[in-house]
């Protein structure tokens, strides 16, 4: 099943006028996405769509940045309130999946920006409040049996430290495969972003073939963007880019077009790009 995030469509800070827009493009599949203002969750009822939810969302009505490796004590409580609230609205309107960010070891001021490396805490202390966040949105997951998955996090240059990878939790194999130690499969699996595979593999040197080989089996479902391979731009796909070529080893699983800063010619165009290539 094809989903379009609620972050494609350009000027995507109104989620009602996002949604009216993809209900006149006929689409059907929605993942309410994370860069949306606060609004009042019961005009979700005004709509028909399959739903999935990912992340920040609802949004609440005082931002913050949601981080379940925190060791703020109220930037914590606020992820994980936010997750439960999350997956008690993927009860009320049927969705069967809530997937969510890997964690920071600091507390970014922006997504997207440059860290502050100061006071670094350890990262095995970051990893350690992580998987207890992720036990506890578990635990509360299960009374509804909504299934999660995490988003390993995208590496870009500006988030390195003396080139290397020191801020982002669950950016490669070999943490990721910390989670299936303490985790089920069916209790916890894995969002793919291609997007971000393209971008990390580059910045910490390892083969994105392998990367995506290695996980597969664990795959709840695909996010799809494209970018030049440097930084996550969220561009449009083409035919010849490599998230298309990899993506036809996923069939059957829930695929989420996330390009951003889109027309809706161009979701379309982008829709029908992953159509033809899973067909």
């Amino acid at each position: 099943m094809i989903y379009t995030s609620t972050s494609c469509l350009k000027s995507s800070k109104n989620i009602l006028m996002v949604l009216n827009e993809y209900e006149k493009l006929g689409i059907e599949n929605v993942e309410l996405g994370s860069v949306h203002s606060y609004f009042n969750i019961k005009e979700l009822k005004k709509f028909d769509f399959n739903y999935t939810i990912h992340n920040y969302f609802p949004p609440p009505k005082i931002p913050f940045n949601f981080n379940l490796a925190s060791q703020d004590k109220k930037i914590k409580k606020n992820s994980i309130s936010l997750a439960k609230k999350a997956i008690d609205l993927c009860r009320k309107i049927d969705s069967s999946l809530y997937t969510f960010h890997a964690g920071f070891v600091i507390d970014p001021k922006q997504l997207g920006s440059k860290f502050n490396y100061e006071n670094i805490p350890e990262r095995t202390t970051s990893i350690t409040t992580f998987l207890d966040s992720v036990s506890e949105i578990i635990d509360f997951a299960n009374i509804y049996g909504i299934r999660l998955a995490m988003e390993p996090n995208v590496v870009q240059e500006f988030n390195l430290v003396d080139g290397k990878n020191s801020l982002l939790l669950f950016a490669e194999l070999d943490e990721i495969e910390i989670l299936f130690k303490f985790f089920k499969k069916t209790e916890l699996g894995i969002l793919l972003d291609l997007g971000h595979t393209a971008v990390t593999s580059h910045w910490l040197r390892f083969n994105r073939e392998h990367f995506v080989k290695k996980l597969i089996k664990n795959v709840a479902a695909i996010h799809i963007s494209n970018n030049n391979g440097l930084t996550d731009q969220h561009k449009s796909l083409t035919k010849n880019c490599w998230q298309i070529k990899v993506l036809k080893q996923f069939r059957g699983i829930p695929i989420i077009l996330e390009s951003m800063n889109l027309t809706p010619i161009q979701i379309k165009n982008n829709l029908e790009i992953i159509e033809n290539t899973i067909k």
